[in-house]
């Protein structure tokens, strides 16, 4: 213990100042390596916002590098399902990052939360500037890339039928089967009926059939190819971009979050001051 000598000559001791508890709360030390998830358990306790923002900053390195090339003209004697393939991995990847990133953005609400009346009011102006600035990040993806992405993954279908199944027994007890094949391009059935007996159509039509069974096949043919083959041109055409913009997005979130953590520390310190803790 060191002393000192006052005006007087007498030695007095160094006055310590009082440190108070350090707060549990918003301003935490920022971790630099992901943690694995808590179990859910009774004693379950949320993702803390630095364990959020460090996932999220993440999600940056799980973006696709490659770039789809643009398919050709349309063309409804090309089958080209191969040119379509390296665009729906792309929105494939795409979408795996924004679903990661709308799941994380819902666990801010859990790890900010704190008691109405023990927030300042500059705490809750914070939390309300972050609140509004990820929600705008979400609103871009979901405006912007979010519809190119489900019209490739999720094209428009028609539920039809694409095979009927005929089985009839006839006044000789024998069964006779028959298959009506449904052109899917007209939506309508073909004059193309396929005997698996060998029997005559028209001797089935004559004799009465005591019971008849009908087996349907159902088909999900595209609403619109040439719309479809639109939709994969234009993810392909604006890939560069639409990748720039969920990049940014995820940029802008993982910055938010850390000004909002250096704010409330600042707010902490002041909380500190003013309740004579130092």
């Amino acid at each position: 213990m060191t002393s000192s000598a006052s005006a007087s000559g007498v030695p007095t001791q160094n006055k310590r100042k009082k440190r108070g508890p350090k707060k549990k709360g918003d301003a935490e030390e920022e971790p630099t390596t992901i943690q694995p998830l808590p179990s859910v358990t009774c004693n379950f306790e949320p993702l803390s916002l630095p364990q959020i923002k460090l996932r999220i900053s993440a999600l940056l390195e799980k973006l696709p590098e490659i770039l789809p090339s643009i398919p050709s003209e349309y063309n409804p004697s090309i089958d080209q399902t191969a040119t379509y393939c390296p665009v729906t991995k792309f929105a494939n990847e795409l979408q795996v990052v924004i679903e990661k990133f709308n799941l994380l953005l819902s666990l801010v609400n859990a790890a900010t939360y704190r008691w109405g009346v023990d927030r300042s009011g500059a705490s809750q102006q914070n939390l309300s500037v972050m609140s509004a600035e990820l929600g705008q990040c979400q609103e871009t993806i979901s405006s912007v890339v979010s519809s190119r992405i489900s019209n490739v993954l999720c094209p428009a279908v028609d539920v039809m039928v694409g095979e009927t199944e005929i089985i009839r027994d006839n006044n000789e007890g024998r069964k006779v089967e028959l298959k009506v094949e449904i052109d899917v391009e007209m939506k309508e059935p073909t004059t193309k009926k396929r005997k698996v007996d060998g029997n005559d159509v028209d001797r089935l039509a004559r004799g009465m059939s005591a019971r008849e069974v009908r087996r349907n096949t159902y088909v999900r043919p595209l609403v619109d190819p040439s719309y479809m083959h639109l939709c994969h041109q234009i993810l392909a055409r604006n890939g560069l971009f639409i990748r720039h913009t969920v990049a940014s997005s995820i940029h802008t979130a993982r910055t938010t979050m850390g000004d909002y953590l250096k704010a409330m520390e600042k707010e902490t310190g002041h909380e500190s001051k003013v309740s004579g803790w130092a």
